[in-house]
């Protein structure tokens, strides 16, 4: 299923780039093909309207019993719905080519450079950064996906490349469940706590 799952990927991201143009990207065309099938415009669809999305796209899937398999990959949560622009923005990250690590740099590196970064900014950096975390976290989630935390790190432009990003993020995702919780986030961030803190904690 997993082949099944990556050819139609490359098929549609193929689509996307042919109907794209200087205008509008691959996300936002397969965004506004959703969202013509979304009639109570909740940011989800079901299965059928999902197939209707796709083929609005150029890709049509030959049976019921693919097209459920299918969307059943992409409905995490098993709810029956696909919040599409999730599915949208999961589907470009794919799409990024990623960077490699610049050599010496491992993610505890990585860290202590995120640290420097935002001490250097005095109290703006890590109280900037927290605010640029809320300003994407758009449903209010106190939780960002990897797309959402690479443009958030982008945005505050702390200088890191695409692998180095990604490298933070797996640091930051303790729970291995895709998203950096706003806590965890902090945790991480903050590091061990030293002799000091330990007596003002104790």
């Amino acid at each position: 299923m997993e082949s099944f799952k990556a050819s139609f990927e490359k098929e549609l991201l193929k689509k996307l780039s042919q109907k794209a143009s200087g205008s509008q990207s691959e996300e936002t065309v397969l965004t506004k093909c959703f969202k013509y099938f979304d009639l109570n415009n909740n940011g989800t669809i079901e299965p059928e309207e999902f197939g209707k999305a796709i083929e609005k796209v150029g890709i049509m899937i030959p049976t019921k019993r693919d097209l459920d398999s299918l969307f059943s990959l992409y409905d995490t949560d098993k709810s029956g719905s696909i919040d599409y622009k999730e599915f949208a923005s999961q589907l470009m990250n794919k799409d990024v080519p990623t960077t490699p690590l610049k050599k010496g740099n491992n993610p505890d590196e990585l860290l202590d450079r995120l640290r420097k970064k935002l001490a250097s900014r005095g109290a703006r950096g890590i109280i900037g950064l927290g605010k640029q975390f809320r300003l994407f976290d758009t449903n209010h989630s106190m939780s960002l996906d990897k797309y959402e935390f690479t443009k958030c790190m982008t945005d505050y432009m702390l200088g890191f490349s695409e692998g180095e990003i990604q490298a933070l993020f797996r640091q930051f995702d303790i729970s291995r469940n895709g998203l950096i919780e706003y806590d965890e986030f902090l945790r991480v961030l903050r590091g061990p706590m030293n002799d000091f803190r330990r007596k003002i904690v104790a």
